[in-house]
């Protein structure tokens, strides 16, 4: 019988609640995987996939990633794919920066609705990337706006750009009513809407100062402030919806993610990489995981309750005794000992690498 984790389950199990009936879900899983650059390739067990089928494959039959969940396992990692067949935002970050673009531009870009067609509208603004994000906006006559949409770009040219409409999210409040009106030609489009609030993902401190000052006009909110969530939540592992729902709450349109000398300019919303550049620091190895933060021991909640997914999802969870280790010493001890990860870095590398979708997580 093939056991998971209890916070791996945990963790997943909150996408699954929040499904309903309108959409299908399905959690494959791989134990123990000391190869991260072949892991959308290989055979993933439980859900639907049964040990016959990979990620990749799950794609090519229209399941679509909502969350994947990566965490230490006993020889190597464990990796958690949560698939759905609802319509979701999709950038091939594999793809990026296939473009001949100007620097991205981190204001606010204004415009309007051109053309409206279901759920795309069209802009006269070009040379976008695919993924930059908007909202839309309807103005009223008596001078009151109301945001009526998110959207985010689909295709660019050097003049114009087709934007897929998806609902606004950004203030969940059960408490206020939500407004029925559908955008319409002649709404207020704003590209980048608060691309210069942002959050450094860095594995260490000299990362961290080297990416603020050499993004300065960006207004940075500390990481800590986001450690400090995990630490409640028990979660030191942050999975990408985690980090979009903090995001969201915090009014953050980019995510840098430094991995190695690279910084990755990612949009919050889809996920998308916008953005590459080079960042100078000293590499030490007082690298962190999950990330350079000042909160220690951002460790698993132990009272989460147990749950049972044999008769649920297919597989069955069971809780192994209490680890007394730090995070840090969980990480690394199993990867080190294999000789599959040789330095703390690496795992801080690919676990960020495959959470953006790069084509390699080992390079």
């Amino acid at each position: 019988m093939k056991l998971l984790s209890k916070t791996l389950i945990a963790a997943v199990s909150t996408f699954v609640l929040a499904q309903g009936l309108s959409a299908e879900t399905t959690i494959c899983y791989k134990k123990d995987w000391k190869s991260p650059s072949t892991i959308e390739t290989t055979k993933l067990d439980g859900g639907i996939c049964k040990g016959d089928l990979s990620f990749n494959e799950m794609k090519k039959n229209g399941w679509k990633l909502k969350d994947l969940k990566i965490e230490n396992g006993q020889k190597g990692l464990n990796y958690i794919y949560v698939l759905t067949d609802e319509e979701l935002v999709s950038i091939d970050n594999s793809k990026f920066m296939q473009n001949n673009y100007t620097k991205l531009e981190y204001n606010p870009i204004s415009t309007k609705v051109e053309e409206i067609d279901g759920d795309t509208i069209k802009v006269n603004v070009g040379n976008l990337r695919a993924g930059q994000s908007a909202i839309i906006e309807h103005n009223y006559s008596n001078g009151k706006s109301l945001i009526v949409a998110n959207a985010y770009v689909t295709k660019s040219n050097a003049n114009t750009s087709m934007l897929k409409i998806i609902p606004f999210l950004d203030i969940k409040q059960n408490a206020i009513p939500t407004s029925n009106r559908k955008p319409v030609a002649g709404d207020k489009v704003t590209v980048n809407y608060l691309y210069d609030s942002s959050m450094i993902i860095a594995p260490s401190q000299d990362a961290f100062l080297a990416t603020r000052e050499k993004f300065r006009d960006n207004n940075f909110l500390h990481s800590d402030i986001f450690a400090a969530k995990l630490k409640v939540q028990g979660e030191p592992l942050p999975s990408k919806e985690t980090i979009q729902e903090f995001a969201a709450a915090q009014n953050i349109g980019t995510i840098f993610f430094i991995i190695g000398s690279t910084t990755y300019v990612v949009d919050s919303k889809t996920f998308a990489i916008l953005e590459k550049d080079t960042v100078s620091y000293n590499f030490t190895q007082d690298e962190k995981m999950p990330f350079y933060t000042r909160i220690e021991k951002i460790e698993k909640n132990p009272f989460d309750s147990v749950l049972d997914y044999e008769n649920w999802l297919g597989f069955l969870n069971k809780y192994i005794g209490d680890d007394e280790r730090t995070e840090d010493q969980i990480l690394l001890e199993d990867e080190i000992d294999s000789g599959a990860l040789q330095v703390k870095g690496e795992i801080y590398n690919n676990y960020y690498k495959t959470m953006l979708g790069l084509k390699d997580a080992t390079k």
